[in-house]
């Protein structure tokens, strides 16, 4: 009986910092397999803080998933893009501790829910701030509540939204290469 060969999915490192990314982060690994691609995204949850506090954790847990299961094929770091000018104002720029392990940060523009609003069709060029962008999405979607389950954005949303709005977000489009898609 010939003996059938699975090739291996590659290992791609996501630190997140709370439950609302993890959720994201699930749904971004059904969208991946959607998309036909061999991937497993290893979701690593930090405690929340500052984006240095986050990027640290991130580091330690990636060196330890490496040294447990073998080197990533990629790694990326989601951090909320409003805490970082305040972040910098006191030295603690997470860029730097990030850069020593090669984790990519992905900065969310405001926050995961200005993504999330994004992802809705008209919305995808959309600037928002941190004072608004809750109104936003709640607006667009009346019974969303935070952390949202990740069942919840894949009745929502598909890989097309993520790609319009891609095309007007930056950090979007540097997930989108982390991840293949």
């Amino acid at each position: 009986m010939a003996r059938i060969s699975i090739p291996r999915r590659k290992r791609i490192f996501v630190g997140t910092e709370g439950q609302s990314e993890r959720s994201f982060a699930a749904w971004l690994q059904s969208s991946c397999d959607d998309a036909g691609l061999h991937v497993h995204l290893d979701v690593r949850v930090g405690t929340g803080g500052d984006s240095l506090a986050i990027a640290e954790y991130a580091t330690q847990e990636y060196k330890k998933r490496s040294s447990q299961f073998g080197l990533f094929g990629a790694a990326a770091v989601l951090l909320d893009a409003d805490r970082l000018k305040e972040d910098l104002a006191y030295g603690r720029d997470p860029r730097p501790v990030l850069g020593v392990v090669g984790i990519t940060p992905i900065f969310l523009r405001p926050t995961l829910e200005g993504v999330l609003v994004r992802l809705h069709e008209g919305q995808e060029s959309r600037d928002l701030n941190t004072s608004t962008v809750k109104k936003v999405l709640l607006n667009l979607w009346p019974d969303y509540k935070k952390p949202c389950p990740a069942i919840k954005l894949q009745k929502r949303f598909s890989v097309k939204d993520m790609r319009r709005a891609a095309k007007y977000d930056d950090e979007l489009k540097k997930l989108f290469r982390i991840l293949g898609l």
